[in-house]
């Protein structure tokens, strides 16, 4: 099974992390701490397993959004 290097993940929570400071409310369910950032476009091997850690959502090609709220499964 594929996982992340240490330095790999650092790498992204750098990235991601200021991002997730920025990100709204869910407007559904009020919750700010479970919303992380969506993000667009085709992943590379690396971002889709950070995505497989529940760190970002990916939102495919064709939709553009500000985040995901894991807690009630929504795109912001």
């Amino acid at each position: 099974m594929d996982t992340l290097t240490d330095e790999q993940r650092k790498k992204f929570d750098e990235s991601y992390g200021q991002r997730r400071h920025e990100l709204p409310v869910c407007p559904r369910c009020g919750n700010k701490n479970d919303v992380v950032p969506a993000v667009r476009g085709r992943p590379t091997r690396e971002l889709a397993l950070y995505a497989d850690e529940g760190h970002v959502k990916l939102s495919g090609c064709t939709e553009g959004y500000q985040g995901w709220c894991k807690k009630c499964q929504h795109f912001i």
